[in-house]
């Protein structure tokens, strides 16, 4: 069954717009297919349709509209070329190779995974309608399936982002920064988890029962092949900003109603320790603890990415290395990361990583559990990678020298996880 709800985290953002992951392609019209013979008569009721739940979300929501929202439609077979330009505009071909490869040094991902040919399937499966800040329009697929219940849903999560950029210009956030995954995770878990909350609650007021079941049979049939055989560290931090950002907003609005909600939108969580912990986000924030990168490289040396891994970012590494529920215990004690990542020219990349820590203990436990999931790696390369790591009062220091392996000896690390893990 398709779950509702990245990083994108780097993911979500690298495209510079809003995706959605939810069930099925949306279209505006819950109950009329639109053909040659039927497009005045389905039109209007599309236009009715939408009106409508644009002041449904209003009165959830409690802003209103400032303008009117911008629609237009596309066909499902030209989401890939969308994405892909929408990509281009933001990373090149080797900024994509070099970011990939930057997470499977450290060992978020396969060392073997195509980074662009993965996101891209998993995003031309999932993505079924969305917002574009660059254009301020609302895309929803002509060659929609779905009517009923889950399609107000769809539409009104892409109407809540359609409201939010007119209270709050999403294009002043830094959304598309390229050196700190952490902080784009934190942003996009609030503005996913407010517009999650806010269709679930629409949801609840407007739910036509006599639909309900055929609803569900769609969700079970919806195709997710791609996003679960997919690496972990894809579908977690996909899903993150939707699952956690609701219950981070829930949370804090339970404590401080609408006004702690503004707070989020007028100064989002600056990491994800933050939203997996609302306590230190409201009402007194605990920011992260600033890192500077242990890295002394040689000047000759070809730098791949500079960026933050982050509190969730550490107990998805945990987790696909056998961790399981041990994971967020262990990744609780992250007060602050940065990583540095390069090539050093003939194929072996250097990886150094520091991250400070809630406690002497905290700093040791995480030191044993990455050389845990180094030897773990080594067990499935030829060519060993090299550690070096240590754990000093608060801090851990890694560095790890990744040559380039003659070959496997079983499949790539992270392609088999343990029961636990799983």
């Amino acid at each position: 069954m398709k779950k509702l709800s990245s990083w994108a985290a780097p993911i979500l953002i690298a495209a510079g717009f809003l995706w959605r992951l939810q069930p099925g392609a949306a279209a505006a019209d819950p109950a009329v297919a639109v053909t040659p013979a039927t497009n005045a008569v389905a039109r209007a009721r599309q236009v009715a349709s939408q009106r409508y739940l644009e002041g449904e979300v209003e009165k959830v929501r409690g802003l209103r509209f400032l303008r009117p929202v911008r629609y237009a439609t596309m066909q499902t077979k030209d989401l890939r070329g969308f994405l892909i330009e929408k990509m281009r505009q933001e990373y090149s071909n080797e900024q994509l190779r070099d970011y990939g490869r930057s997470l499977a040094m450290i060992g978020l991902v396969p060392e073997d995974v195509d980074f662009e040919a993965t996101m891209m399937e998993v995003l031309g499966e999932q993505v079924a309608a969305l917002y574009d800040q660059d254009s301020g329009q609302l895309y929803t697929f002509s060659d929609s399936t779905l009517t009923g219940n889950m399609n107000r849903m769809i539409l009104a999560h892409e109407l809540t982002h359609a409201l939010q950029d007119q209270h709050y210009e999403i294009k002043k956030w830094p959304i598309r920064r390229k050196d700190n995954d952490d902080l784009i995770s934190a942003h996009m878990a609030v503005l996913e988890g407010d517009a999650t909350v806010t269709m679930t609650r629409i949801f609840v007021r407007t739910m036509d029962w006599a639909s309900a079941l055929s609803d569900i049979g769609g969700m079970l049939i919806q195709n997710v092949e791609k996003f679960e055989g997919a690496p972990r560290y894809f579908r977690e931090m996909l899903l993150f900003p939707y699952q956690e950002g609701m219950g981070f907003l829930m949370q804090i609005e339970s404590k401080g109603g609408a006004k702690a909600v503004a707070e989020a939108f007028s100064r989002p969580p600056s990491c994800t320790a933050q939203v997996l912990h609302p306590e230190r986000f409201y009402p007194k924030r605990e920011e992260p603890v600033p890192v500077e990168s242990a890295a002394e490289p040689s000047p000759k040396w070809r730098r791949l990415t500079n960026n933050v891994v982050g509190e969730y970012g550490v107990a998805v590494l945990l987790r696909e290395f056998g961790y399981g529920q041990r994971a967020p215990g262990i990744a609780a004690g992250w007060r602050g990361d940065r990583y540095v990542t390069y090539d050093t020219g003939d194929g072996t990349g250097m990886f150094w990583w520091r991250s400070a820590w809630a406690s002497s203990a905290a700093a040791r436990k995480f030191a044993d559990a990455y050389k845990d999931i180094v030897a773990k790696r080594n067990s499935l390369r030829k060519t060993p990678l090299g550690l070096q790591a240590s754990a000093t009062d608060r801090t851990v220091d890694i560095m790890l020298c990744v040559p380039v392996d003659a070959g496997a000896k079983k499949p790539a690390a992270g392609a088999k996880q343990s029961e636990e893990a799983k």
